[in-house]
């Protein structure tokens, strides 16, 4: 993905945020720090993407609310609009598998989209900006990092293996004290 937003630049990022606004803004930032595109102008290309999704999204259900699967969707919003209200939209950048379901249950409900605008429009560009930052940030990290994941991956795998063993053996001792609790009672009683 990250060839593909160096391949077509600007556009490429505008064009994926709106599909997926959580992972891009952060290999925009990769690519922004390498030098491939202006960081300022990667945070409006994808907090743009993102918000147009989201405008898509909100229109779609506004116009399509009978439609079953839109129906699905609006159950899966309504309960957490109940708990948290239009903050909701903000929510749903950073609550992963609601942000489409959020979009079309408040087009859907006939909210007004200046009051959706401004509450998403602020979350796009609040979250773009952050986690953009975070791969700008980390990017310079990140070939450091893969020399250790090999340790790392050994390491879990052995405590794995450890715990694993702990826990069968644990439950041979644990089996084995019933059985004689259970055999020394037997032998009481008798």
């Amino acid at each position: 993905m990250e060839l593909f937003l160096i391949k077509y630049g600007l556009a490429a990022v505008f064009l994926a945020a709106m599909l997926e606004a959580d992972v891009i803004p952060v290999l925009a930032g990769v690519a922004a720090h390498r030098g491939y595109f202006n960081p300022a102008v990667a945070v409006v290309a994808a907090s743009a993407g993102a918000f147009a999704g989201d405008c898509i999204w909100f229109y779609l259900g506004r116009t399509l609310s009978n439609n079953k699967l839109l129906l699905r969707l609006r159950a899966k919003a309504e309960f957490l609009y109940k708990r948290v209200g239009h903050w909701q939209i903000p929510a749903s950048h950073v609550i992963y598998g609601t942000r489409v379901a959020t979009m079309t249950f408040f087009g859907s409900r006939g909210t007004r989209f200046s009051k959706f605008v401004l509450l998403d429009g602020a979350a796009c560009l609040s979250l773009t900006t952050l986690l953009l930052g975070l791969g700008f940030a980390l990017s310079a990290s990140v070939s450091v990092l893969l020399v250790y994941v090999k340790r790392v991956e050994i390491v879990l795998l052995v405590v794995v293996v450890l715990c694993v063993l702990f826990i069968h053996l644990l439950q041979k001792f644990l089996l084995r004290t019933v059985q004689s609790q259970t055999a020394s009672e037997r032998a009481s009683e008798t």
